[in-house]
């Protein structure tokens, strides 16, 4: 039996669109509306109606769950958030983020025993992660954008680290920097596993595209990033920095121009899977990540999948993209 998701795929559009075009609730191209007709009629698609709106009638809220340990939430973060309210508020679906300082688990089951949250969508996933395993032995719906790599889990969505990885060693190589600084945040400060997915894959990626690597693992500050520029520049003849640790990153730059250095005339950097300033002025550094608001909408679609009743299971990864905003040029002749 043909699904949303299978119309959404053969018309080359988001499962959203699909329901938008359904429902009428957002406005739509000629185009896409009779692309998505189109691929029903040829898939013979007969949308559960009922199902639908009795998913609409039940869950009113969806509950976009980070680590309550947090000392807050940025603006990447939102933009998860925000593909997520695209996707599932057409339908009804109100996204709210809890905050607060308690325990994670007396906050959620808090959450859960008082109505307020009938859906979840889990960030800062950790493997094996315990808000996923309590959220299931409860019936909450559930998503994921993260990997917990928990047998018979929560599906999900998550970024390719390897291809990320990849993408901006490769960048850098084809520049012509031969010796990196990798500034990663201190894996052992967090649980989520994308921090440490991403360690291991610029610690492959170097391996693989023959650099010489220098590895530093700091905690989040401005300061810790500071340190690791000289007069001379990055550590040991480093010429380009990669980074997921926007605040240690944020104090190398500030470093570098306090020292009369420049992006990139002195020093190249890249930024993986977050947006980082590098001026005054709102200049970006140059970041390999994912779509953050098309893949909080692909959790939308998912949830919404799984409220129409269809079974699902894994983790879907999205290939990522690198945004050059100009903050790496090939490295000046020894």
């Amino acid at each position: 039996m043909a699904t949303r998701a299978d119309v959404a795929r053969l018309a080359g559009v988001s499962p959203s669109t699909v329901t938008y075009v359904l429902t009428g609730q957002r406005s739509t191209t000629r185009a896409t509306r009779e692309r998505v007709q189109r691929a029903i009629d040829e898939l013979g698609y007969r949308p559960n109606r009922h199902a639908s709106l009795l998913a609409a009638r039940s869950v009113r809220t969806v509950g976009v769950l980070f680590r309550m340990q947090r000392s807050g939430i940025d603006a990447n973060d939102l933009e998860y958030v925000e593909g997520l309210r695209e996707s599932v508020e057409p339908l009804g679906i109100q996204v709210f983020v809890p905050v607060g300082r308690r325990s994670s688990g007396l906050a959620l089951e808090g959450l859960v025993r008082s109505r307020a949250l009938d859906a979840a969508v889990l960030m800062d996933v950790a493997p094996d992660d315990e808000r996923e395993e309590y959220l299931l032995n409860e019936s909450v719906p559930t998503v994921l954008i993260g990997t917990s790599h928990r047998t018979d889990g929560a599906p999900g969505v998550d970024a390719d680290f390897d291809q990320m990885a990849d993408l901006g060693v490769r960048h850098l190589v084809d520049l012509g920097h031969r010796r990196i600084l990798f500034l990663m945040r201190d894996v052992h400060a967090d649980r989520s596993n994308a921090y440490m997915a991403q360690s291991r894959a610029v610690r492959s990626a170097a391996r693989r595209h023959g650099v010489k690597a220098v590895f530093r693992s700091c905690p989040d500050n401005v300061i810790a990033g500071a340190r690791e520029v000289d007069a001379a520049g990055l550590p040991e003849g480093c010429t380009a920095v990669v980074s997921n640790n926007p605040h240690a990153l944020e104090g190398v730059i500030a470093a570098a121009w306090a020292r009369g250095l420049s992006l990139p005339g002195d020093l190249s950097a890249v930024s993986v899977g977050l947006t980082v300033a590098r001026t005054q002025s709102g200049e970006l550094v140059t970041e390999v990540g994912v779509d953050r608001p098309a893949l909080g909408s692909k959790a939308g679609g998912l949830l919404l999948q799984s409220l129409e009743g269809e079974t699902m299971s894994g983790v879907e990864l999205v290939a990522p993209r690198l945004i050059d905003h100009g903050s790496t040029a090939p490295p000046h002749p020894a």
